[in-house]
């Protein structure tokens, strides 16, 4: 009578077979790895690609005041939606419109605001704006303001962009107001 062995039992890995399974998995990590990096890269270009910020301002205050507003032009390329902004100056940043109904003005917290493609946001008084409250000091013409805008973009990615903002006081505004007014006759 002869026993033979079933197939299995004939096969033995040698010292390399391991080696070569880590090696193979390490080259798939590294894959997703290089895939997940250039997605990074991908998004923080975004961002740099499709935001534009303009004018960006805010009011400056008297001693005492505590909340202020800010105000720019936002443009994007590609749809987005405004979802948060933090600053350096205030505990809390909040956006804002105001429109006139039946003869009073009303102004109304937003918790986004949503950008259409290539369409400028004026942000500007009487109109959307942001409303700094908890001011950690009062805001001093020509300081800067540092704001942190986060987007998300149409597939539901976040991304943000720094700002920086000049605190302007009612002379200033109106001194580049009455410029400008010259300029356009």
């Amino acid at each position: 009578m002869t026993i033979t062995q079933p197939p299995h039992h004939n096969l033995k890995l040698s010292h390399a077979q391991p080696r070569r399974l880590f090696v193979g998995h390490l080259k798939q990590a590294l894959h997703y790895g290089l895939a997940l990096l250039l997605a990074a890269i991908t998004t923080l270009s975004y961002a740099q690609d499709t935001i534009t910020i303009h004018n960006p301002w805010v009011k400056a205050t008297y001693p005492g005041q505590n909340i202020s507003a800010g105000y720019m032009t936002i443009t994007s390329a590609n749809e987005a939606t405004l979802v948060k902004i933090t600053s350096d100056v205030s505990d809390s940043v909040e956006i804002h419109s105001m429109k006139m109904e039946n003869g009073v003005m009303k102004m109304r917290m937003l918790p986004t605001l949503p950008l259409a493609a290539g369409k400028p946001y004026k942000l500007e008084p009487s109109g959307f704006h942001l409303m700094l409250f908890d001011l950690k000091k009062p805001l001093a013409d020509a300081q800067t303001v540092n704001f942190e805008l986060t987007f998300k973009n149409s597939q539901n990615i976040e991304f943000k962009q720094n700002v920086k903002a000049m605190v302007k006081s009612a002379e200033s505004i109106n001194s580049t107001s009455d410029h400008e007014h010259h300029h356009n006759h």
